[in-house]
């Protein structure tokens, strides 16, 4: 089951630091964005990024109905 994660980014702009969030669908995909060459981490020259995972579930796995 994936949970819906946030991912926060922390970069200069400025004289000050700037930080967004994005709300993404599993935890895997949030990494992704942070760990990857080329990615908007990266883009961005961001000095923090994390990943928090919620409580609510983004895709549930339910049963298949059978035909018996």
């Amino acid at each position: 089951m994936d949970y819906y994660t946030i991912l926060t980014i922390v970069y200069p702009f400025l004289e000050y630091e700037m930080e967004f969030s994005i709300w993404l669908n599993s935890e895997k995909e949030c990494w992704d964005i942070l760990m990857n060459n080329g990615s908007l981490y990266d883009q961005l020259n961001a000095t923090e990024g994390h990943c928090d995972v919620s409580e609510v579930a983004s895709r549930v796995v339910r049963p298949k109905l059978r035909p018996w």
